[in-house]
């Protein structure tokens, strides 16, 4: 209880500094809105000035693809989760975490992990499903971004903004529910407190169960944040953010491997809803962040930009694992696959402070014209990991040919702390980029980024007497320097051509499996081209990209080796792709949101009994698209508004990527493309408005698959309905 109110005081102690644009009307300053960044309803991205590249450059003037998906996007589309909004992103696709405990998404062939999530541009745990109820809009910058962010995986970083105090008061309160006894209040109020001082208060909880028996969720969401205007120049915010969620782990219906041939397949023979876990089992996960961002313009030219963040993340597991069907020859060899039903327990938590400093300039050289970033940052994190060991750690044997066997009654385990292992990290980064106009038509970008990190030694604080644990993990320091230059040929404010070059490092934890040293840490290059095009009166943005990614050195731990810190030496990944991207307004009363695209990643220069080479990575689809439509009447049916949206995700392969000389079958799994298409209608009256939804309109049956485990059913045709006042 102590630690829970401790926790609960940051929200109201946290303070968020940022300065934006004078209001000519009143002697305020006003923070960077949609509208200020002329967004409107879909909006035109190449128009916009995102935060998340940390420098006064509109997208146009940035050599590389960004991709903005707005709250009224949010809203219309009525997205529960973070991966209903990334849909909208093309070329990030979902793909299934370990037992289905968050939202996990790949891009450009690569995962992202923790690394790739920010939340108001600083690093947060992407180990939750975060709460999209109070977001303004979610900024993806695609590929390679080491040069602004450090290590961070080649695929692309997510930057979450939540919604910020306004200075008019106004706000909405709305009610949702659903399928599966599913409902969702949710309040947002907002206002002025005095002439320099605002406020806004959003809030959820959200109760939901599942097509799959005994799973369900609970969810409370917290986000107050005060503004002050502390001069003409500087602005003052102080914000909160606490999540609390609760609910069943779910590793869904497994794969069956044979033995003696090493086939695996999904194990469809299961129905979606079945759930084959325990009705104790649980995750709770608990995070707050906060934030200090203080934003002075200087003069005319130059303002100064400084983020602190402070994140206070939990998690509490205790559930059945992998479901991993294996033919038994106690059953009669391939008549019965059956699975030991194990338990695992563990308790992580994370402290994580950072800082980030950006200077922004404009001044000319001659006759050069200079846009200047310099940057520094560095961040502290602290995380500890409590092992435990279950009594009796499995509970029973279920037969996949006897459904008799799939019960979920089951007394809770006893679970007995054997150690608590602690690893501190640090990261340090300072950064320079000029963007320079060489001529009216031509700019030239260049920047260069220091990046040093290091991961302390462990230390362990047994709690078993007489139990011994893992290896000690040895302290490691690496540091590089990632370069970025782009050529950019920018005639208008309507056209954008673009070639260029980055080089990042992502550091790799574990132990060499041959002589047990440190891994050295991936080095990637990145090499892309590209048009942004304003059509239609400048109202729809068409941008098409081409890349390749190399990534050259991969890890992964061998066949048969039960501890995952060893690894071997993986090859090379070479990732190639092309992206087309579509959105905006065409018609004043449409929004139009399109994309495809293409991507082949696959293994390279691999060793003796690797990665058999140029065979694509599992869990990659080589063709991801999406589309949505909503049109607002406004003259017949005044108030009606009617929409549809379509993902669709490609072949994938699941399991593991086949090794040379293997004298087993392939264990990679074929899983087929799908498509889902949503229907949406909506009316607005005076203060009023009411959405429904039918998801998964023609009831398709597909899977994420997390390696050969966790095989999650996609949600069945579902329904869900909105009622919103506006303040």
């Amino acid at each position: 209880m102590k630690k829970q109110l401790v926790t609960l005081g940051l929200l109201f102690t946290a303070i968020s500094i940022t300065a934006q644009l004078k209001n000519t009307e009143a002697d305020t300053i006003r923070i960077q809105t949609i509208e200020d960044v002329n967004l409107h309803k879909t909006g035109n991205p190449n128009k916009a000035k995102p935060l998340s590249t940390k420098s006064n450059l509109s997208v146009m003037e940035t050599p590389q693809p960004i991709a903005i998906v707005t709250h009224e996007i949010i809203e219309q589309q009525q997205a529960k989760q973070l991966s209903d909004v990334i849909k909208n992103v093309n070329g990030i696709y979902l793909t299934s975490a370990r037992g289905g405990s968050q939202d996990s998404f790949g891009g450009r062939g690569f995962t992202f992990g923790n690394d790739n999530i920010f939340k108001n541009g600083a690093r947060v745990n992407s180990g939750v499903f975060p709460e999209v109820s109070g977001l303004e809009r979610v900024e993806v910058l695609k590929g390679s971004n080491a040069m602004l962010y450090g290590n961070v995986g080649p695929g692309g970083i997510v930057n979450l903004i939540t919604k910020k105090p306004k200075f008019e008061f106004g706000g909405a309160v709305g009610f949702s529910a659903g399928s599966w006894n599913s409902y969702k209040p949710t309040v947002d109020i907002y206002g002025p407190l005095s002439k320099n001082i605002a406020f806004r208060v959003n809030g959820a909880y959200e109760y939901a169960e599942s097509f799959r028996d005994v799973v369900e969720s609970k969810k409370n969401y917290f986000n107050p944040s005060f503004l002050f205007n502390l001069s003409e120049n500087t602005q003052l915010i102080v914000e909160g953010d606490y999540l609390y969620h609760t609910f069943t782990p779910d590793f869904g219906i497994g794969s069956v491997t044979d033995n003696a041939t090493g086939i695996s397949r999904l194990a469809t023979e299961i129905g979606r809803n079945q759930f084959l876990g325990t009705n104790w089992q649980y995750q709770t996960n608990q995070q707050a962040t906060t934030d200090v961002i203080l934003n002075h313009k200087i003069n005319n030219n130059w303002s100064l930009n400084a983020v602190a963040s402070y994140q206070s993340y939990t998690k509490d597991y205790f559930s059945t694992e992998r479901v991993q069907w294996g033919y038994s020859s106690a059953a009669g060899g391939n008549l019965n696959p059956t699975w030991t039903r194990p338990v695992g327990k563990s308790y992580n938590e994370q402290n994580y402070t950072s800082l980030q400093v950006n200077l922004n300039g404009e001044f000319k050289t001659g006759s050069f014209n200079h846009k200047v970033l310099i940057g520094a940052d560095g961040d502290y994190g602290q995380a500890d990991a409590i092992s435990y060991k279950p009594t009796p750690a499995s509970l029973g044997v279920l037969q996949l040919n006897d459904p008799s066997t799939w019960i979920n009654d089951a007394q809770m385990p006893n679970a007995d702390k054997t150690y608590r292992r602690r690893i501190p990290t640090r990261r340090l980064g300072v950064y320079v980029q000029d963007l320079v106009e060489l001529t009216k038509s031509i700019k030239l970008l260049a920047g260069l980024r220091y990046s040093y990190l290091t991961n302390g030694q462990s230390s362990d604080n047994i709690f078993m007497q007489g139990f011994t644990p893992p290896a000690v993990s040895a302290k490691t320091e690496d540091n590089a320097l990632s370069p970025k230059v782009g050529l950019i040929y920018n005639p208008n404010e309507n056209l954008s051509v673009f070639a260029t070059y980055t080089n990042s490092f992502v550091p790799n934890a574990g132990f060499d499996f041959s002589d047990h040293s440190a891994l050295k840490p991936s080095t990637v290059d990145q090499y892309e081209v590209g048009v942004k095009k304003n059509l239609w009166n400048n109202a729809v943005a068409v941008n098409l990209t081409a890349y390749q990614i190399n990534n050259n050195n991969t890890y992964t731990t061998p066949l048969g080796t039960s501890d995952s810190t060893l690894k071997s030496y993986a090859g090379a990944v070479r990732s190639r792709g092309v992206e087309l991207d579509i959105t905006g307004n065409p018609l004043t009363n449409l929004s139009l949101i399109g994309g495809v695209s293409y991507n082949n990643a696959v293994y390279t220069k691999t060793p003796d009994k690797g990665f058999v080479e140029d065979q694509r990575l599992v869990r990659t689809p080589a063709v991801t698209a999406n589309a949505s439509a909503f049109y607002r009447f406004t003259t017949f049916a005044k108030g009606l508004k009617i929409g549809a949206t379509a993902f669709y995700t490609g072949d994938r392969k699941a399991g593991w990527n086949d090794v040379k000389g293997q004298t087993q079958s392939t264990r990679m799994i074929d899983v087929d493309g799908y498509t889902t298409v949503d229907f949406s209608v909506g009316y607005e009256w005076k203060k009023f408005m009411i959405q429904g939804k039918v998801g998964n309109l023609f009831d398709v049956v597909n899977y994420n698959v997390h390696e050969n485990y966790s095989v999650n059913p996609i949600t069945p045709r579902n329904y869900y309905f909105t009622l919103t006042y506006r303040l």
